[in-house]
């Protein structure tokens, strides 16, 4: 409809050239108004002398952002009633309506409230294409529109004075710090490799979610704790108490002329085995009675244990047979130390101490270490065992 419009209004221009020269003129600035996408009855003013959109790349973190700025000049100043307000959508979305005069489609509208001559949008995917429609209104009312299509920006190339960090890798266990079990995080670079240039080397330690390189590439936003490289050592020390959490590192390294960045996802270590790893239930019996053995028995809440040996001949001179209790961590055990010796005439036979007993309510350990110690000596020489077992204490 717009170009049979535009076609028959420069049809009747020339048909009136040779006539009357000042409707000529009118007839020709109808025809163009109309040519250009300004409908004639649309009303609308042309207010702006001009208008602009450029867009810039903006990198936060792992978010790529393009920001779209919209600069505009007026033909003439501001009045107190009007206002200059840019709307922003998808290109096949947004419109203008001018029997309304409404604009719809639109996701965000920002008005140039400080008179700037410009209006900035962001958004955080930079490939898109935009319409944004400018306006000057009046009390409220479109008197004056543009309308831009953007062009999505260029992620930057990476600068030609950047560095490769020398490869990274992490060292990680639990320690006990003051009183309280930390995990112990080291980074290293890889050996061999050559720091001399760098003037600046800094790791930082956060959440893997959260921490992130800022847009420069350099610098660090989000993280928990950073620590410079210590030069004794050759590595990069974090300690936290957090001792079943995972983080990401992130390196950073600077030269007179270069940066770099290298990063790293940890691991923690695994907790430590139980102290009492392989021990057994009572009753049981630690060792081979047909040589020697200790014999444990749980009756209520009384556990008791017994050193036993035997021996085949009765030609020993000596015999000493011992039995004792400790906890794993080497401290004293719940029953004292007992021993029995045997001297010449010594017959064939077995041989035991004395019983040891203790209440297992009043032991708070979660298992116990008993041990013994067998001595035999006589004209075929001398010969002593020890064994050693963990029973577990209910």
């Amino acid at each position: 409809m717009q170009s049979f419009s535009t076609f028959f209004f420069l049809f009747i221009f020339f048909l009136t050239s040779c006539n009357d020269q000042s409707t000529n003129k009118d007839l020709f600035l109808l025809a163009f108004l109309n040519f250009s996408g300004v409908p004639a009855n649309s009303g609308l003013e042309d207010k702006f002398q001009s208008t602009q959109a450029t867009t810039f790349y903006r990198k936060d973190g792992n978010i790529e952002f393009q920001d779209i700025l919209i600069e505009y000049k007026l033909n003439s100043s501001q009045v107190t009633s009007e206002t200059v307000e840019a709307f922003i959508g998808n290109p096949n979305e947004i419109s203008y309506d001018a029997q309304t005069n409404q604009i719809s489609g639109f996701f965000q509208q920002k008005e140039d409230s400080f008179q700037t001559n410009s209006v900035v949008f962001s958004y955080s995917d930079h490939t898109k294409k935009f319409k944004v429609l400018i306006t000057v209104k009046r009390d409220g009312k479109v008197i004056s529109l543009r309308e831009l299509t953007t062009t999505p920006p260029n992620p930057p190339t990476i600068p030609p004075n950047s560095i490769t960090l020398p490869l990274i890798s992490y060292e990680t266990k639990r320690s006990f710090i003051g009183g309280t079990e930390h995990q112990v995080i080291r980074v290293k670079f890889e050996s061999g490799s050559d720091l001399s240039a760098f003037k600046q080397l800094n790791a930082y330690i956060g959440r893997p979610s959260i921490i992130a390189l800022a847009a420069d590439q350099y610098n660090v936003n989000n993280y928990i704790s950073a620590s410079y490289f210590d030069t004794s050592s050759q590595n990069f020390l974090f300690l936290t108490p957090e001792l079943n959490s995972s983080y990401k590192i992130i390196v950073v390294g600077s030269t007179a002329d270069a940066k770099g960045n290298r990063s790293i996802d940890t691991v923690p270590p695994p907790p430590p085995v139980s102290p009492c790893l392989g021990s057994v239930n009572a009753p049981t019996t630690i060792g081979n009675c047909a040589t020697h053995c200790m014999v444990v028995d749980l009756v209520g809440n009384q556990m008791t244990y017994t050193t036993k040996a035997t021996i085949q001949t009765a030609t020993e001179d000596y015999l000493y047979l011992d039995s004792t209790s400790s906890t794993v961590s080497g401290n004293s055990g719940p029953a004292g130390f007992t021993y029995d010796e045997f001297f010449s005439p010594i017959t064939a036979g077995t041989y035991q101490t004395n019983p040891s007993t203790f209440d297992v309510t009043s032991y708070h350990e979660q298992c116990v270490v008993l041990s013994s110690y067998f001595v035999q000596d006589g004209p075929n020489g001398f010969r002593d065992h020890y064994l050693s077992g963990k029973v577990f204490v209910p």
